[in-house]
């Protein structure tokens, strides 16, 4: 997969995106953390809790969208300029099982990517089953240095 990078993906640089992603006020509201990254993967995690539950005692389908749709963009975040905006104009989740207990993790990855459009997919697993799959299409707007 080509890309062009004006930053390398070394250990300060991740280190550096984790930090960003896991200290924004989203992402504490969910208690979501990235895990891992590396070129064109990433995995997070969301420690349950019954917050996330709705109504019918089961984790809400929003968690699982929310995971997959940041496994995806983290993933693609390996493979772009960190300057690039990353817009989701397209996110397909298949649920698989309802999440009632239990760590929730995802993991993200491209299976397309061209100059303005990338198309990825996570899975979303809770206790070593898999209770999600998702295809999310990105637009990737270039940042105005190139």
């Amino acid at each position: 997969m080509e890309s062009v990078r004006l930053v390398e993906l070394t250990e300060d640089t991740v280190k550096f995106i984790k930090e960003a992603l896991n200290s924004s006020p989203f992402y504490r509201l969910l208690g979501m953390e990235v895990v891992d990254i590396k070129e064109n993967y990433s995995r997070l995690r969301i420690p349950f809790k019954k917050e996330l539950l709705q109504i019918q005692g089961v984790a809400h389908g929003g968690v699982v969208a929310s995971i997959a749709d940041a496994a995806v963009a983290i993933a693609l975040f390996s493979l772009v300029d960190l300057n690039d905006i990353l817009s989701t104009i397209e996110l397909k989740v298949n649920y698989l099982a309802p999440i009632k207990s239990g760590e929730i993790v995802a993991e993200g990855r491209i299976i397309h990517k061209g100059s303005r459009i990338a198309v990825g997919e996570a899975d979303v697993w809770n206790e070593g089953r898999l209770v999600g799959k998702a295809l999310s299409t990105y637009m990737v707007l270039k940042s105005k240095g190139q």
